[in-house]
């Protein structure tokens, strides 16, 4: 079910993406990298400026995008984990191998290695790559 709502956001055949996307319950602003990994493709919204680096990977129930009026969107680093329920809003940055856990809000920048929980609340940096 993944890959096909990666591979129709890519080819913007829109009637069935839309049909498709609207099955899923995902409002994709823009097309996904073929890297992005959804494991649970259901309920997921991503903005249109939304900017992802390689291997992220994005549980269900997640929201990135803009923030209050503001038009920017984040801007997501290599190999991110972003937990079901997670939303990230506004003009921000998050490292590579970052961890956003399940339900956080993040609305400031992720320094890399970092795990993210609860309302921007940074739990543990990572000197190692998390993979």
């Amino acid at each position: 079910m993944a890959r096909w709502l990666i591979v129709l956001s890519r080819k913007r055949t829109l009637g069935l993406f839309r049909l498709y996307s609207g099955y899923l319950n995902c409002d994709l602003g823009r097309a996904l990298p073929e890297s992005v990994f959804l494991p649970h493709p259901f309920g997921i919204v991503v903005s249109s400026g939304v900017e992802f680096g390689e291997d992220v990977v994005i549980g269900h129930q997640v929201t990135i995008g803009n923030r209050g009026g503001i038009m920017a969107a984040p801007k997501i680093g290599d190999r991110v984990y972003i937990g079901a329920g997670a939303k990230i809003l506004g003009p921000l940055k998050i490292g590579e191998d970052a961890i956003i856990g399940a339900n956080a809000v993040v609305t400031k920048d992720v320094p890399a290695g970092a795990t993210v929980v609860g309302a921007n609340r940074i739990v543990r940096y990572s000197q190692e790559k998390s993979r």
